[in-house]
């Protein structure tokens, strides 16, 4: 399948392959770049490397073959970890622990809350969008996913049982419906009880796999991001954080833009800053409300988990 494109003024200087997986962000990088180096790719007529740096108004040229396809099988060695909080027959409700990633990709095939549901619930495999390029043989690789957290991100999320409630609720998502809370741990003390960051976010031109913010108004993805301070310890401030939008990573990204990363948070935080031994990401999805097909609201909670209670109560308050 051969596909053109070309690139925008914000993505000017942008490698090859960074500018590609922007594109086919459902495909990992290394695929990409796979097929790159089979040829498969050429700037202005000319097959290019990889590490190419683009310019405004290049003409990419692109030769997509999907990888081989990853077969979902059930995997019942997550139903120790992850909690059910409520289901019925539309939606189900689970509290995801960290470290576990809600779908699979080449590089983790099997693990995921996918998996698991698949174990469980097994004819969900035909609920949700069909994937990249077709897939007769059901949904894809998120069957009922309508929202994701980050494999390090716990708490609570919402999964589709239906086709109906699947196309409700992405709707839902995607009108910004939802209401969603996290609670988050963050390196220092804003000057402020409360905030909002408003700020665009992109994907960044050498690493695909994280985005910056931005004081542009024209380039990125407007993304908006409310917070309101908790708790203050010597060093570190506890957080309630609304995002008004989903962008990938946002409240992290955000966060990190205004001077307080997510504690733990090894691609967008400051490490030596990190309380000791608190091992794993602060961030927690904590609260989520939305209104059924049939006009009902939902609201669900999850508590925060049992390593982050012992991290707290390892940090000396703030004396004002």
């Amino acid at each position: 399948m051969v596909k053109k494109h070309t690139v925008a003024k914000e993505y000017a200087g942008t490698r090859l392959d960074v500018f590609l997986h922007s594109r086919y962000s459902d495909f990992s990088r290394s695929w990409i770049q796979k097929l790159i180096k089979k040829g498969k790719a050429s700037v202005n007529n000319k097959n290019s490397p990889a590490s190419k740096r683009l310019a405004a108004s290049d003409a990419v040229r692109f030769e997509f073959e999907p990888p081989p396809e990853i077969s979902l099988e059930p995997d019942k060695s997550l139903s120790d970890k992850i909690r059910v909080v409520f289901e019925n027959d539309d939606f189900l409700i689970i509290d995801k622990p960290s470290g576990i990633s809600v779908h699979p990709s080449s590089s983790e095939p099997a693990g995921t809350v996918v998996n698991w549901l698949l174990h469980h619930y097994p004819p969900i495999k035909s609920v949700g969008d069909p994937a990249p390029f077709g897939n007769p043989k059901g949904a894809g690789l998120r069957p009922g996913i309508v929202h994701r957290l980050d494999k390090d991100t716990s708490g609570v999320m919402v999964i589709a049982k239906n086709q109906k409630t699947f196309l409700w609720l992405k709707k839902q998502f995607q009108s910004r419906l939802v209401i969603k809370k996290y609670i988050a741990l963050v390196n220092g003390s804003p000057k402020s009880e409360n905030g909002k960051i408003e700020l665009n976010i992109i994907r960044s031109k050498t690493d695909p796999t994280k985005n910056i913010a931005l004081k542009s108004k024209t380039t990125g993805r407007p993304a908006l991001t409310y917070w309101l301070v908790i708790r203050r310890y010597v060093d570190h401030t506890l957080m309630e954080v609304t995002p008004k939008t989903g962008r990938k990573h946002q409240i992290r990204v955000h966060l990190k833009a205004a001077g307080f990363p997510v504690c733990g948070d090894k691609k967008y935080g400051s490490p030596r800053l990190d309380p000791k031994h608190l091992g794993r990401m602060f961030l927690h999805a904590q609260y989520l409300s939305f209104n059924s097909p049939g006009g009902e609201k939902f609201s669900f909670n999850a508590p925060l988990p049992e390593e982050l209670e012992q991290a707290l109560q390892n940090l000396p308050f703030m004396i004002k």
